[in-house]
């Protein structure tokens, strides 16, 4: 099977190759590519085909438009309730970290604009990350009454240390590039229009070394990050389930949904009075 063909049927995802390097962009520009049920289903199939497509030999990944990924959408959901849509979800979000973990080629993320929640913990579990000057990191799964159990507990405290981790993690803070680049939460940092341009260059180089020499180191320290996964994502991705399937997310997302629309609300109404002043 040719790339072509093995990416032919993904919807939300979108591919370009370019000699031995595959760019995979979260394609839902419209809604900041939140990563809805659909996508997430995506993520939980790309990574394994990608490990075995011998044409790639590296691999950027990026978001179409002004986002790479705003995580999760709490204003328009949906959000599975207990029972089997549920369980099949939080299947999907073990293999969506363990997958990317396992995939031999070198991933660089070219982080184009926020990257929130699942989508940080896609950015940061990659092997080197790209910034862009303008963009903004953070995992506020918290903030919407969920354990950050998606893979965000494997990927901060290794690049940041625990404390740091856990202040981000427990506060669901937002970072600035020029503050992720100086804690070494991302690699670089790059002008918004260079940022692409300096991924594929980076992942050409990659691409175009020793093929076996980089997977293997590549493959041997990830053994790192996947006996972390093994040691505290299944209890972190339970307990995160736990979360949904009990209410209290639902009931943080109510909160979320009253104080956005009472802040639109307030935003509307200044516009009105200073129009008619």
């Amino acid at each position: 099977m040719n790339s072509t063909e093995r990416y032919s049927d993904y919807e939300h995802l979108a591919f370009h190759r370019d000699g031995h390097v595959l760019t995979v962009e979260l394609n839902r520009p419209d809604d900041y590519n939140a990563i809805h049920i659909p996508l997430h289903s995506e993520l939980a199939r790309v990574f394994a085909e990608i490990r075995k497509d011998d044409e790639v030999r590296a691999v950027v990944l990026t978001g179409r438009g002004k986002a790479f990924s705003a995580g999760g959408n709490v204003l328009k959901g949906p959000r599975p309730g207990a029972g089997p849509v549920l369980d099949a979800f939080f299947k999907d979000a073990r293999k969506i970290i363990t997958d990317l973990l396992e995939v031999p080629q070198p991933v660089i993320a070219a982080i184009n604009g926020p990257a929130v929640g699942l989508g940080a913990t896609l950015a940061l579990l990659c092997d080197i990350t790209l910034m862009s000057r303008t963009a903004v990191i953070s995992d506020p799964h918290v903030t919407v009454g969920v354990v950050a159990g998606d893979g965000g507990l494997i990927a901060w405290p290794w690049l940041v240390g625990m404390a740091r981790a856990k202040e981000y993690l427990l506060t669901g803070d937002k970072l600035g590039a020029a503050e992720a680049e100086r804690i070494g939460l991302v690699n670089r940092v790059v002008e918004p229009e260079q940022l692409l341009d300096e991924a594929q260059a980076l992942a050409a180089r990659l691409a175009g070394g020793t093929v076996r020499a980089i997977q293997g180191t590549k493959q041997a320290l990830n053994r790192i990050w996947l006996d972390t996964a093994h040691l505290t994502l299944d209890a972190a991705l339970a307990t995160e389930k736990e979360c949904f399937a009990s209410g209290d997310h639902q009931r943080a997302v109510d909160v979320f949904r009253a104080a956005h629309a009472e802040a639109k609300a307030a935003k509307a109404a200044k516009a009105l009075t200073e129009a008619t002043a």
